[in-house]
């Protein structure tokens, strides 16, 4: 091992000390130890003699070159030194130094790409409009419950998904995407943190959380407060897309409630297992209430807390029986007409506005199942009286009510019709239930 010194001090007992230092013997171990060395020199407290000697002096290991222009290179310490000849995988000072301007020089054409860019997205953004008299009815509830949220961000300013945290129970980022997707939020580059967009490779990325958001402008130049107004006063047609809303509400309630319980008994829910969950409470969700499928949930967890203490079991393994059993058990209660239970709302668990919105427009709750909130929107949207829905009855209510009078049984079929309406079936469902009941 041969080291080659470029000492940069006219100081005797500091080249001394430098030589010594770095000294070796034929077998090409270092001379003396460095605790030998501490008396030679009195060093300034907490200067080590490694970082002292550092800088006096470059040293070069003639046993390492650099793998570009295979000059010597520079080491700090004794540790870096290596025994036999080798090629570096790092470079020389001067090698690293060309480098890393050259990589200073590609950062700087890389930001200043992602700015030329953002302008550009942030002019064609300006252009934009949205007429707000023609969004679905299921983006009308959307934008007067974030209103609600995040008063006055949303018609003064802009705003981010971490405002809009009581929209929701949980799921606020993809309620917020889908106003972005439909074009009536817009990203507004021009008010975000940096670093919020960046570079990843040769494709920009962007930090969702950061994102600062603004309601789009108006086709007719109306401002922000008069478009939310002239929401408020909205007539509502759409049946598939109410529902549809309030299903996505209804699993995020739900699966809030599962998280909290979850997070009690120390249940760690891979993302894969609470899809699957999800899919199972959205489908559960079109019969039954959000409170009676948090005492599904309470009962499952509790099921798999009691499991993790079994020989042979751990929580892990118990965790991941929650899916399985969430579906077996409505399986069950569907299968055996089980009355489920209702449990009410946490006090630490709030509706969010959405929540709130939804229950005044179509007078419902967490306990308003599936059935009913169908029922509700169906009559809201007027499409029960339809004539397309009329037409389509016809034949049905027709074949029913000659089965009721030829059995005689025309008035317990009435009230039994009174009783599915009140539950929340709709005319349809109803009249195939009795229908089916009466052919048995």
């Amino acid at each position: 091992m041969a080291i080659k010194l470029h000492i940069l001090t006219q100081d005797p007992k500091e080249i001394e000390l430098i030589e010594r230092y770095w000294a070796v013997d034929e077998s090409g171990q270092y001379r003396e130890k460095v605790s030998a060395l501490g008396g030679i020199i009195a060093l300034a407290k907490g200067v080590s003699l490694a970082s002292f000697i550092r800088q006096r002096c470059k040293a070069f290991d003639e046993n390492q070159v650099c793998p570009k222009c295979a000059e010597l290179i520079e080491i700090k310490n004794r540790s870096e030194a290596k025994k036999v000849p080798q090629r570096s995988t790092q470079l020389c000072t001067l090698c690293q130094e060309d480098q890393d301007a050259i990589a200073r020089e590609a950062e700087k054409a890389k930001a200043a790409e992602l700015e030329r860019q953002l302008s550009e997205y942030v002019r064609k953004q300006s252009t934009r409009t949205v007429d707000y008299s023609e969004i679905p009815d299921n983006q009308v509830l959307l934008l007067l419950a974030l209103d609600r949220a995040i008063t006055p961000r949303l018609t003064d300013g802009g705003f981010t998904v971490g405002d809009c945290r009581g929209l929701a129970p949980r799921y606020v980022g993809d309620f917020v995407l889908q106003l972005r997707e439909a074009g009536l939020v817009l990203d507004d580059p021009s008010k975000a943190k940096p670093g919020t967009y960046y570079w990843e490779g040769d494709e920009i990325w962007v930090s969702r959380d950061r994102v600062v958001y603004r309601l789009a402008p108006d086709v007719a130049s109306r401002s922000a407060d008069e478009i939310i107004r002239s929401l408020s006063d909205r007539v509502y047609t759409d049946a598939e897309g109410l529902f549809n809303l309030w299903l996505d509400y209804s699993v995020a309630d739900v699966m809030r409630y599962l998280g909290t319980q979850c997070e009690l008994y120390h249940h760690d829910l891979s993302g894969q297992e609470l899809e699957e969950i999800k899919s199972t409470m959205r489908a559960a969700l079109e019969t039954y209430s959000v409170s009676q499928l948090w005492s599904v949930v309470w009962k499952v967890v509790r099921d798999a807390a009691s499991l993790a203490n079994r020989e042979y079991y751990n929580r892990p393994k118990a965790a991941a029986t929650i899916p399985g059993k969430i579906r077996r058990n409505l399986e069950k209660v569907q299968r055996e007409s089980i009355e489920l239970k209702a449990w009410s709302r946490p006090e630490q668990h709030p509706a969010g506005t959405l929540g709130m919105v939804l229950g005044e427009i179509l007078g419902v709750d967490e306990n308003t199942s599936g059935h009913r909130v169908s029922s509700l929107v169906t009559w809201l949207t007027g499409q029960s009286c339809s004539p397309t829905v009329e037409a389509e009855l016809h034949e049905p209510v027709r074949e029913l009510m000659t089965i009721a009078l030829a059995h005689d049984v025309g008035s317990r079929v009435m009230l039994r019709f009174a009783e599915l309406i009140r539950a929340g079936h709709d005319v349809g469902s109803a009249v195939e239930e009795i229908g089916s009941a009466l052919r048995v």
